[in-house]
């Protein structure tokens, strides 16, 4: 395991000037370092743990998703399961695992303040790419004050608080709140949506070549027109591009909290928050193209040898239909959160989860508007034929994309040690 110092400090009114307080990077090589690091857990708990999240979720659906790796290397971390023996090839990009460890000696919240201890990838001295980053807070003594909060976002939290105490908090809450986020999905509006890349409109139809004309000893005669007198059919417009699925939303991930003595507290006097991001929208569809006009038919005229009649102008294309709205992204998926604590102290918490809701599907882009029928030469009788020219119809609406999945909110396990 490597270490590695900071110097980065907390604010005055975070850490007391006469406390220590220490920041360090480690590199977590293998599981075993893992679970030593973490693992200051009895084996009664352990087992307890395995009972009431881990068991279960192991043997789930889920557990045949790339995911199930992730649940039986926390399983073997923080619970009861076996070393994941079968994960260890595909573990390997995993390592080594990047934690932040604050150990502090008082820490002490104010009335109303927000801490919050989420660490990024680029905080750490090394290139951790897109693995997971770990928040490992250590605190002889956390002194909290009404509507304060602890915040960690996207990351794996474990704290260890040898004493927390109330500070005059008078039936008011302090707040510990955990969240997955977007912050490294793609939002919407770093997508290039479709509605902003219509395809090109069908092209318009040509005009058809004037009547032939031949001298006669009588003059000039005029020659009726033929198919190649009629104005060209206009092209269909193009479908629309598809809109893009929404990016699923960011994961809660697993959090131990542990506390040795809790003091100063009542009923409900610490809450804690969690859930998981919502999906992201998807984009909406793009406009399908518009169909291209008719060519104009060629006219007709009085001539000494009587009326030649004109030409039919052609067809106008077909609008293209839209596109199809994207798929709502889904919910983000959750790990479930545990908390020690001292015998007959669960009442001090107050839980409040919520689901991750999927997001919106994308609208269906408009349909192209169908091109005009090309003009009819001078002198052309209509026919009232339904097979001759018409206007082009309009492209059909694309249809909307569905909403995301939205997951189940996590379950927040208190253990009171005996």
């Amino acid at each position: 395991m490597e270490r590695f110092s900071a110097c980065e400090t907390l604010s005055k009114n975070q850490v007391s000037g006469n406390n220590r307080f220490s920041i360090e990077y480690l590199k977590v090589s293998s599981f075993e370092e893992a679970k030593i690091l973490f693992g200051k857990i009895s084996k009664q708990e352990r087992s307890w743990r395995g009972e009431k999240y881990f068991n279960a979720i192991l043997k789930s659906s889920r557990s045949r998703l790339g995911i199930g790796e992730h649940d039986r290397a926390e399983s073997y971390i923080f619970g009861n399961g076996a070393f994941p023996e079968g994960d260890k090839k595909s573990h390997e990009r995993h390592f080594p695992i990047p934690v932040k460890v604050m150990t502090i000696d008082e820490l002490y919240l104010s009335p109303f303040e927000v801490l919050d201890l989420s660490t990024t990838a680029d905080e750490f001295p090394w290139d951790v790419g897109h693995r997971e980053t770990y928040v490992y807070l250590v605190v002889k003594k956390l002194i909290i004050s009404p509507e304060c909060k602890l915040l960690v976002k996207d990351n794996v939290f474990v704290m260890d608080c040898l004493q927390a105490m109330g500070n005059h908090l008078n039936g008011k809450q302090a707040i510990i709140e955990l969240r997955g986020t977007n912050s490294k999905q793609h939002g919407t509006s770093e997508i290039e949506t479709s509605m902003n890349r219509t395809k090109k409109n069908g092209e318009n139809g040509r005009d058809a070549d004037p009547l032939k004309q031949e001298s006669t000893p009588l003059g000039t005669r005029w020659v009726r027109g033929t198919i190649e007198n009629k104005g060209q059919n206009g092209t269909d417009g193009e479908k629309g591009f598809d809109g893009t699925k929404g990016a699923n939303g960011g994961m809660l991930l697993l959090s131990d909290i542990r506390f040795g003595q809790l003091n100063g507290f009542l009923n409900n006097s610490i809450k804690i928050l969690a859930g998981a991001a919502s999906g992201l929208p998807g984009t909406s569809g793009g406009s399908g193209s518009n169909g291209g006009n008719g060519g104009d038919g060629a006219s007709g005229a009085l001539t000494t040898f009587g009326l030649v009649e004109g030409c039919e102008g052609g067809s106008g294309g077909h609008g293209g239909d839209g596109g199809k709205g994207g798929k709502g992204g889904n919910g983000g998926l959750c790990s479930d959160i545990f908390v020690s604590v001292p015998h007959r102290k669960s009442h001090i918490f107050d839980i409040q989860t919520f689901d991750s809701l999927g997001g919106k599907g994308g609208i269906g882009g408009m349909g192209g508007k169908g091109g005009k029928i090309g003009r009819n030469g001078d002198f052309y009788k209509d026919k009232n034929d339904p097979s001759l020219s018409k206007d082009g119809k309009d492209g059909a609406k694309g249809m909307s994309g569905s909403n995301g999945k939205t997951r189940s909110a996590p379950k927040v396990h208190i253990y009171e040690n005996n």
